[in-house]
């Protein structure tokens, strides 16, 4: 009888960030692809783009580095053509615009619950992942973040109440609740990197999860 073959662990793929130079977990570093046409550097967080590129942390701090002390220009072997701000400003764009998808997949597979009544219910449930609370909402906020804190969820602060309800076919909405874990996981690690790209965190509270879903 043949003994059982040994699977070999799994190993995640490392890069070294251009800004602080550290090794990360790839999944933990903002991809930046190199173009040959202006702007020649192109932010690329899901790691779609074609050829070669070069990755930092999701911070301003370290974008700034890889400007200022040569990490870009290593690898595009000149002078970046864009400076931190607008790197910044194009990756915010680009995480934005995907927490706006999650949150249009949400709605559409009914993994959201809308409204303080709605929200405070699902939170009794014990059904809520992730909140995500409009910039300009006002009310009963503090009280609901608090106590999806104290329950584990995320809460994060994104856009502002017509923007929410823009995208979810409604006046204004200022609190929506993400039911569906794989979502709400990802929204509140994409609205993140937007933060720490920002001067200011935009993150309420981020509670890490200790078991892998």
């Amino acid at each position: 009888m043949l003994a059982p073959r040994e699977t070999e662990p799994e190993t995640t793929p490392e890069r070294t960030c251009a800004g602080c130079r550290r090794q990360d977990a790839q999944s933990a570093l903002l991809r930046f692809a190199v173009r040959d046409v202006a702007p020649r550097l192109v932010p690329d967080p899901r790691r779609r783009l074609p050829g070669r590129g070069v990755s930092v942390h999701p911070t301003r701090a370290c974008v700034q580095r890889a400007v200022e002390k040569g990490g870009f220009a290593r690898a595009l072997k000149s002078k970046p053509d864009v400076d931190t701000d607008t790197l910044c400003a194009m990756a915010i764009g680009q995480y934005e615009r995907r927490v706006q998808g999650l949150l249009m997949a949400a709605s559409r597979t009914r993994a959201v619950a809308v409204g303080t009544d709605a929200v405070r219910r699902a939170l009794e449930a014990g059904d809520v992942h992730t909140l995500v609370v409009a910039k300009d909402a006002a009310g009963r906020r503090d009280e609901i973040v608090a106590q999806a804190t104290r329950i584990g969820s995320r809460a994060v602060v994104f856009g502002t109440k017509s923007a929410l309800g823009h995208l979810l076919g409604r006046s204004e909405v200022g609190i929506i609740a993400i039911l569906d874990s794989r979502i709400g996981k990802e929204l509140a690690a994409t609205a993140a990197c937007a933060a720490q790209l920002e001067e200011g965190d935009s993150v309420l509270s981020r509670n890490e999860e200790s078991e892998a879903e």
